[in-house]
């Protein structure tokens, strides 16, 4: 049985602070914390409340940095997941340093740098059932039911027995380097982070309803072998809950 929370806030704001206190909690446990990190619009907030509030509040030098997921281009360009979040939180907060950051190189061959990125997670994390496993992964939810960048079209990608994959946007075939859900469920804990109401539907679906999309959607396959899932939500995101 999934072992799930949902945490729903009035704002972007609110639910950043939500989440902030959520990992305090856990840096309460654990003396050194391995975060995958998302990309999307929501985390981008959610590292602009760190920069901005969380400089002196968070130990840094606990966490090292990793990524779910890359696109496959160079860190200046608009889409790349590393650049967004050198822009909106490393390069504002002094205490993180580069020793701690793990980055996806989506500049490199894409079928060489996933196998390279499943060499640093095995390296740098704890090995758990044979595979990596975070204390932390943060996933979006794409409004077609995608997770990390494993896409409905490549959903058996999900179930790959690599660390690392190659998957490919359905629409403008882009590549991403991105980590398979033998990763993702090997997590400790895997938060799901969402708003709008673009993004209601599919929460309602994979909340109420897993068992009915686990082949149509990557996000409802996310079932953590022995962690938790949590959502943290704001009301547009949670409105059809």
């Amino acid at each position: 049985m999934i072992k799930e929370e949902v945490n729903i806030y009035a704002d972007k704001t609110s639910l950043s602070k939500g989440f902030t206190d959520f990992l305090l909690k856990l840096m309460d446990v654990y003396p050194h914390m391995n975060l995958a990190l998302s990309g999307g619009t929501t985390p981008k907030v959610i590292f602009d409340y760190w920069a901005e509030n969380c400089k002196d509040l968070i130990d840094w030098e606990r966490i090292s940095f990793f990524w779910g997921d890359e696109r496959c281009v160079p860190p200046e360009n608009v889409m790349n997941n590393f650049g967004m979040t050198k822009d909106h939180l490393f390069d504002k907060v002094p205490n993180i340093t580069s020793n701690s950051i793990y980055r996806i190189h989506g500049e490199n061959e894409p079928e060489e740098e996933a196998q390279w990125y499943s060499r640093i997670l095995t390296a740098k994390l704890l090995q758990r059932k044979g595979m990596p496993s975070f204390e932390v992964v943060m996933l979006g939810l794409g409004d077609d039911g995608h997770t990390v960048s494993i896409f409905p079209q490549e959903i058996d990608l999900w179930d790959a027995k690599e660390t690392c994959v190659v998957g490919e946007h359905p629409e403008s075939h882009m590549k991403r380097v991105t980590i398979t859900g033998s990763v993702v469920n090997n997590a400790q804990y895997v938060v799901f982070l969402a708003t709008g109401a673009n993004k209601a539907e599919k929460v309602r679906d994979i909340i109420k309803s897993r068992k009915e999309f686990v082949d149509k959607y990557p996000a409802a396959r996310v079932d953590p072998n022995k962690g938790y899932i949590y959502w943290f939500l704001d009301e547009e995101a949670a409105s059809l809950l």
